[in-house]
This record gives structure tokens, sequence and C-alpha cells, in this order.
């Protein structure tokens, strides 16, 4: 394959996703290509400095690259790899070099993205951590970009249930960002997959998260958007989803609640499926592991599938409580309260009387 010198294009300035595929292909290999760098402006035409670039190749250490990328223990995947994610290659100027942690998805493989703010509610919190959980345990990948809020939510969910997890950086794959969630990083890259189409010590620029987000829906069958603000980045990756035919879902949120204002108007305008539960999700997937995950999930729960705050919850509502003596003998904040006892309202277990008091269903 002529790693080096892959390593060493993928790695300059000017060259792209798009001329690196064109270089390649007009030259056989990235070595054959480098060697006739010359011959650049034939395949690329205008619109590059060629002086500033023959530069950048001088000063280029292609040994101590190597040597970068042997220590970040990632590996190399390509267009013309049988291994590359097939719903990855279908979308529109896939990344013809992806570097990679972890464990590949294998083919046939449920895959859902799971995405929304930065800025995440407790109820967008738990929303993200009750879906990805359950679809993750019932054996769904979930995607996301290892961002704060609702990703992280998901892959943390995932982890949790012992289920795998892909994490889409727009930064190097040697780059931890943020930097909070450097254990998080290390965890899916050993229960799941981490990508990145960017060279090695890239740094997160804003520039390259929109560009990121196509192969966040571009490897997913499903995109679910938990959380997003009227203006939400969230978009451009609902964005991507539609102009690539995927499946695409949110979660309501309250009238009242800025961070589901861009849900809201995505569930109007888009024409969005609403989401309460994985089911609602599932039942749009025919697959034989959608089916796995349709039997599991309509499973009887146990007292494993509950969160230490649910299982309290229910203990407490053996009989008919109001919502301040609920948030005083559970010692949680109202908005925390809030978005625990709607999840466990939206999942059964619970219901709501009038005058905000609660009590618990048979589980």
């Amino acid at each position: 394959m002529g790693i080096m010198h892959l390593l060493g294009l993928h790695s300059l300035s000017e060259i792209g996703n798009a001329r690196l595929t064109a270089l390649l292909s007009y030259f056989g290999n990235a070595e054959a290509a480098w060697e006739a760098s010359g011959k650049w402006p034939d395949v690329l035409g205008r619109g590059v400095n060629y002086q500033s670039m023959t530069e950048e190749m001088r000063g280029l250490d292609l040994v101590a690259l190597y040597e970068r990328f042997l220590r970040s223990d990632a590996k190399l995947l390509t267009l013309d790899d049988p291994r590359y994610p097939k719903l990855l290659a279908e979308i529109t100027e896939p990344p013809y070099l992806l570097f990679y942690r972890g464990e590949l998805p294998p083919d046939g493989a449920l895959t859902l993205a799971m995405i929304g703010s930065r800025r995440a509610t407790p109820y967008g919190r738990q929303a993200a951590s009750y879906l990805a959980g359950g679809l993750a345990k019932a054996g769904a990948w979930i995607v996301g970009g290892l961002a704060r809020g609702i990703d992280t939510c998901g892959h943390k969910a995932a982890l949790d249930v012992g289920g795998k997890t892909i994490g889409v950086l727009g930064c190097g794959i040697d780059i931890v960002y943020p930097r909070e969630n450097r254990e998080l990083f290390e965890q899916v890259a050993q229960n799941g997959c981490i990508f990145s189409e960017y060279p090695l010590g890239m740094q997160p620029l804003a520039k390259n998260f929109p560009i990121r987000n196509r192969i966040i829906s571009g490897l997913s069958q499903g995109v679910i958007v938990v959380e997003a603000g009227l203006k939400s980045g969230t978009q451009i990756t609902v964005d991507y989803a539609l102009e690539q035919g995927r499946s695409i879902y949110a979660v309501p949120g309250s009238i009242f609640s800025p961070a589901s204002r861009g849900t809201h108007r995505m569930i109007k305008d888009c024409g969005i499926k609403p989401v309460a539960c994985p089911e609602d999700v599932l039942e749009d997937f025919s697959s034989p592991l959608g089916q796995s995950v349709q039997q599991t999930l309509f499973a009887p729960l146990s007292v494993s599938d509950l969160t230490p705050d649910e299982t309290r919850l229910l203990d407490y509502l053996v009989e008919q409580r109001h919502f301040n003596d609920i948030a005083r003998e559970l010692t949680l904040n109202t908005a925390d309260l809030a978005a625990l006892l709607t999840m466990c309202e939206l999942r059964g277990f619970i219901r709501r009387l009038d005058g905000q008091y609660y009590i618990r269903n048979n589980v």
C-alpha cells in the first residue's frame, strides 16, 4: 500500500478527501503519486498553491510520520478495502482514508446514531441514556461524536450495558477531545470503534465537525435526535441523514424548553418520527438483528434493568406521593426529578395522578 507515502499525501494541508482520491485514482498508488508531484497540476488543475505544497512536502519527515502512526495504536482503512463499512461507502464523497481503533462493526450490524445538544438538560441526558442503553443492550451499535452532552450519554449508556459503540472524531485519532472524555475515549476503543478521517495531530478545528457529521449519519441506519435548540449544529447531521436516505427519529421535549425547540421544528418541518422508547425505533427495522432486539426489549423487566434512582423511585411509589415529597425523599433537585419521572412514565413504570401525585404501575 505504501503506508508512509499515503500518510504523507493525506497530511498535506491542501490535499483533502477529493484531491487524495483523484491522485490515487490517476497514479494507481500513493508512492507513485508522491514521486510524480510535478504532474499534479494535470490531475488537480487550478486552485492549488503548488509551490507551497512542494515546500510542505520537502519539510515532511515521512519516517517520523509513520512512527507517529505506529504510536497512535490506530489502523488504516481505505475505500477499496472489503472491510470498509458498506453504508458509509455509499454516501456522496465517502472518506477515502479512515483511521480507526478498536473493532469494526460487522456487516449487518444495526447501527444507530444518537445526537443532540452539547448542553443537554437532565431530561435530555436521561432520555439519551434510556434509549441508547436499551438499544445497545439488545445488540445495536450506538454511533456518536464523543462530544459533550447527548453524545457522551449515548456512548456511556451503551458501555454501561455491555454494548458496542462507535465514536467519530473531528480531529486526529491521536487527539482526545474534549479532554475530560479521555477515559471514555479509551473505553470506546476497547468496546467498539473510533473513526477519524483527519490526519494525525489534527486539532479539533470548528470547520472539521460539520464535515465529520456526514460520517456519523453515513455509518448509521437510523439517526436519533434527543435534544436540539433552534440553532443547533445537530441540524447539519439531520440534513446529511436526509440526503443519505437514513431513518430519522426525534425525542419530543417540553414545549417550554429551548433545548427542544429545534427538535420540535424537525418533527414538524422534516416529518421526523417522534419516539419515546426503543421499540419506536426498532419497529422500522425488519432485519434478523432488529427482530432479536425487539424480542429482547419486549421481555419482562427485571430489577437489573433499572437504574439506582429508578429503583428508589419505584420503591417509594408503592403509594401515591406528591412531587415535593418525592424530591425530599430521593434528595433530587426539581429538574432531575422531573426528568426521572418523565422517563419512568414514558417507560410505563409509573403514572401521574391529579395534583402532581404519582404512583407506580405493576412492572
